[in-house]
């Protein structure tokens, strides 16, 4: 009788398979007791459909996928170690030189209720851009969850594309083209150390949409990773005058640099503050800005082109300062 009731006990847990698996394997290991020999069990898959991505350090390398392939059994821990072996389903895209397994199986040791191998990606050898499957089979035999979802794992496996700058910081260097603020531009960038100093970012939008002129300064210093990340450390960018009054303006953004076309390309996004004050112009006349909180600067490395100071035909230049 005792073994009836926890026959049914198990089969009723097998009918709920996906209801949070990490959850059940927890209260598995709360409830049950010392492990029995012939105590009936299942096995299935923790976790069995999931997405990853390849990453980038700060300094440009590759960063590997490196999750675990985890299997918890569905009943009674066992007296004796459980061994489960996995075989790749032929829908599985990537090969066998573009990821490592640990093993080839899990092995759930006596009393415990789950065990897992490590999968790692080899990133250098997948291609760029293209999601990849690795779907695996349990092979467990009688102790296959009778859920066929729960015994097939399937594992969505991509390498970002990702083009790391040859020379560092000094394949930003130069005149880049595009549009600042909402108006056609060109920045400058020098090398500056590991850094970029910056010119003439926002000035069409400062000269113009918000009518002041800029009296000094323009430039600012711009941090450049590895990995693509920008950012903009609050900083003095330039003092203007209006009403015969000096103004300063500090600058503050984030953002990305893009190597993979022709030209290295940089987004990023920022705002111009009063000196010393929180927010930014761009966050407090959004209204005047087609709702807009923040300014974007979508550039390209060009070395040629000029700056024309076309106005965006849906933004109202406010008719007040502070």
């Amino acid at each position: 009788m005792k073994n009836i009731y926890k026959l049914l006990f198990v089969l009723f847990v097998a009918g709920a398979m996906f209801f949070s698996c990490d959850k059940l394997e927890t209260n598995f290991a709360a409830l049950t007791k010392a492990p029995e020999a012939g105590a009936p069990y299942y096995l299935q898959f923790i976790n069995a459909s999931q997405s990853f991505e390849t990453g980038v350090t700060e300094a440009g390398g590759l960063v590997e996928v490196e999750k675990p392939i985890s299997v918890v059994l569905m009943g009674m821990p066992q007296s004796q170690d459980i061994t489960v072996n996995f075989k790749v389903d032929p829908s599985t895209t990537i090969t066998t030189d573009m990821y490592t397994m640990s093993a080839t199986g899990v092995t759930i040791p006596a009393g415990k209720s789950s065990g897992s191998v490590t999968l790692k990606t080899i990133a250098s050898k997948m291609p760029v851009g293209q999601t990849l499957k690795l779907v695996l089979v349990m092979d467990a035999g009688a102790n296959n969850s009778p859920n066929p979802d729960a015994i097939k794992l399937s594992y969505s496996l991509k390498r970002i594309e990702f083009c790391p700058l040859a020379n560092g910081v000094a394949d930003l260097v130069g005149s880049w083209s595009g549009d600042d603020a909402w108006y056609s531009s060109i920045v400058t960038t020098v090398k500056d150390g590991a850094n970029l100093k910056v010119s003439h970012m926002s000035e069409e939008f400062i000269e113009d949409w918000w009518a002041e002129t800029i009296v000094s300064g323009g430039t600012f210093t711009m941090t450049v990773k590895g990995n693509g990340i920008i950012d903009i450390p609050r900083q003095h960018i330039y003092t203007t005058v209006y009403g015969g009054a000096n103004y300063d303006y500090d600058i503050k953004g984030s953002g990305k640099w893009d190597n993979c076309g022709g030209k290295p390309h940089m987004l990023i996004t920022y705002d111009i503050y009063y000196e010393g004050e929180a927010k930014g112009l761009a966050a407090t006349y959004s209204a005047y800005l087609d709702g807009i909180p923040y300014l974007t600067a979508d550039i390209t490395l060009s070395g040629k082109g000029l700056s024309t100071h076309t106005l965006n035909g849906n933004i109202t230049k406010p008719a007040f300062k502070k």
